[in-house]
This record gives structure tokens, C-alpha cells and sequence, in this order.
């Protein structure tokens, strides 16, 4: 009787699912902000990046986690903040679009003040899609993009229009693992 339940329990095991996927879009601003002491300040840097993470065998998260953070140089030192939180995103099929949009309360600096962020934020695909293989089970798909986005900062709009940051140029990814 073990020998049955051994012999049914293989094929569960077989069809387990393994690995993964992962979507990604990121894309970087240069801009000019205003500091804590009201003075405005230039060069600050933002990152909007979005990555879904997807284990073999489920479905992909509406909500998956978006992460934004800034930093730019005030006159009376460094000032920085960032956030981490799930967002309404679409990833189109073969890298054409994405689309992440939300907005996020109790965003700490590194002064300990609170902040309001709202984020919208589009990629869309241009170029060729180009795959590499990894290894056995392994390969990444990346196509480079254009990317806007309006950043509202407490009321203040830190960013409208097209990423600005030369390096890494705005993309979206997908790595498989299997």
C-alpha cells in the first residue's frame, strides 16, 4: 500500500512548477527641486522603477511593488527619500507599454519629515526586443524605451515629461528562469 502511495505522489511532485518571471521598467530624471530650507536647488535625481515578480505557477500581481527615490544636494547637505509600495501596473505583451500610477502618504526623507508622493508613469517600447540566454532555462528579454512621468511632490509637481537621466537609458525587461 506505501508503494501505491509513493507511485501517486511522483507525478504532484512532477508537476510542480519551478522558476520564475520578472518584469521590470526603470527610468531616471535629473531635475531641479526644493530643498527643506525653501531654497531650490538643481541636479536632483529621481528613479521610477517597477518590478513584478511572478513564481512559476501564478498569476501576475495587479499591484506589483514600485519603487521611487530621490536625491539631490541642498545647500545645508543631502537630501533624499524614497518609497516602496504596491501600485496599479500593466505590462503590455513583448515589451510595448507600461503603465504604473498611484499615490503614496507618509513618504520619510532622511530628515524624518513626511511627505505625499503621487506617481504616473508610462514606458513605451522602441527598438528591436532583444533576447540573450543566460544558460540552460535561463534568458532575458530587454527592449530600450521612452519614459514620462508626473511626480507630484506634497503638491508640487518634481517631474513632467520625458526621463532626462542618460544612464541607464529607460527600459523594460523580463527575465525567465526555469
Amino acid at each position: 500500500m506505501l508503494a501505491a502511495l509513493a507511485v501517486l505522489a511522483v507525478p504532484a511532485v512532477a508537476w510542480a512548477a519551478s522558476g520564475f518571471t520578472e518584469q521590470v521598467a526603470s527610468a531616471r530624471w535629473s531635475t531641479s527641486f526644493q530643498c527643506p530650507d525653501g531654497t531650490t536647488a538643481a541636479d536632483g535625481r529621481l528613479i521610477v522603477e517597477t518590478d513584478n515578480f511572478i513564481e512559476a505557477g501564478t498569476t501576475p500581481a495587479p499591484n506589483p511593488p514600485l519603487r521611487v527615490g530621490f536625491v539631490g544636494q541642498c545647500p545645508d547637505g543631502t537630501f533624499s527619500w524614497g518609497l516602496v509600495q504596491p501600485a496599479p501596473t500593466q505590462f503590455k505583451r513583448n515589451l510595448t507599454r507600461v503603465r504604473v500610477s498611484g499615490t503614496f502618504a507618509n513618504v520619510r526623507d532622511n530628515r524624518g519629515g513626511l511627505h505625499t508622493v503621487s506617481v504616473d508613469a508610462c514606458w513605451t517600447g522602441t527598438g528591436p526586443v532583444v533576447t540573450t540566454v543566460n544558460g540552460p532555462g535561463s534568458k532575458r528579454k530587454e527592449r530600450s524605451a521612452t519614459a514620462t512621468a508626473t511626480i507630484v511632490f506634497d503638491g508640487n509637481t518634481l517631474v513632467d515629461g520625458a526621463a532626462n537621466f542618460p544612464f541607464p537609458a529607460p527600459f523594460i525587461r523580463i527575465d525567465i528562469e526555469k
